[in-house]
């Protein structure tokens, strides 16, 4: 019964956060792809194809079991989240890139989340026979969870357009819900993660970080991409929806799974605004092209949350 309880609620607590990002999009941030589609297009790939890549090496040189290696590879999958969004926009770098980049990388992580958590699987330790991964069955899972709130909340916005201050309630409610779900998912265990596992993730959780660091810097700048763009490429990769990951192993794998993620759920936030005070000093002191005077919204979007204050 506490299964079912604990599904429920991380399964409604998912579908209220991407119905929330639902409400912060409207169909210019996907017209924006064709207008300047560089930065878009090198952020998704980095996001979706190398930091998996990454991580999926990373479990492999740390020898990790079937389950802990599944976690990092769905950390590296996870797309860009809402929080992702707030930082880049209080920090004044591109805020519409970085909404525009994780509703992307929301969209294609439909497709290619279910793939690499087989992948990880395929190799893990030997011992990949004794774990089931259904790609089609976890791909639909991840649309009823992901896509088809999101239309319904671009729905909502395009209806209603007021309705986009709802936002932040939903998120946050959204995330508390999840985070309770897990913890009686946890609560009820009979064999829970034990400290060695935890410590057992560590170590490549660390080194998968200032991999993030590295790519963030490198790539944008290897594709010439400005320092404000890369900047906000760099905290999408650092900063991700790892509730999307949680929510998908919490539901197809056994709960140690999620331990590489909350380990790095310690991390991202840090990681994120390290990403951003380093920028703003870098642009502050003339290296970098400095920030854009704030956006005002106009009185009738009478829209609260500020990460849906887009930048030009």
């Amino acid at each position: 019964m506490e299964s079912e309880l604990a599904e429920l609620i991380v399964g409604g607590g998912m579908c209220a956060l991407m119905f929330g990002m639902g409400l912060t999009l409207t169909p210019d941030d996907f017209r924006r792809i064709a207008k300047t589609p560089r930065p878009i297009i090198v952020g998704t790939i980095a996001q979706l194809v190398v930091l998996p890549l990454i991580a999926l090496a990373l479990a492999r040189s740390f020898d990790l079991s079937p389950l802990l290696t599944a976690g990092m590879v769905v950390l590296g999958a996870c797309p860009g989240g809402m929080f992702s969004n707030m930082f880049v926009h209080v920090a004044r770098a591109h805020t519409a890139l970085s909404i525009t980049l994780t509703a992307t990388s929301t969209l294609v992580t439909l497709f290619t989340m279910p793939l690499w958590l087989q992948w990880g699987l395929a190799g893990a330790n030997g011992t990949h026979t004794a774990i089931d991964m259904p790609i089609l069955s976890s791909a639909l899972r991840l649309g009823m969870l992901t896509i088809l709130p999101i239309i319904l909340g671009m729905i909502m916005r395009a209806q209603r357009s007021s309705s986009a201050r709802w936002e932040t309630a939903l998120s946050r409610s959204s995330i508390l819900a999840i985070t309770v779900g897990v913890v009686i998912n946890g609560m009820e265990q009979r064999d829970p993660p034990s400290s060695e596992i935890f410590l057992e993730s560590v170590a490549p959780v660390a080194w998968y970080t200032l991999s993030v660091f590295i790519i963030g810097a490198t790539i944008p700048a290897l594709f010439k991409i400005s320092a404000r763009d890369g900047a906000t490429i760099a905290v999408e990769l650092a900063v991700k929806n790892t509730m999307l990951g949680v929510v998908l192993l919490t539901q197809v794998l056994d709960f140690v799974a999620i331990v590489p993620i909350l380990v790095y759920i310690t991390v991202q936030t840090p990681a994120g605004i390290l990403i951003l005070v380093a920028w703003r000093m870098l642009a502050k002191r003339g290296y970098v092209e400095s920030a854009p005077e704030p956006i005002v919204l106009e009185p009738t979007e009478n829209v609260e949350s500020p990460a849906l204050q887009k930048s030009p």
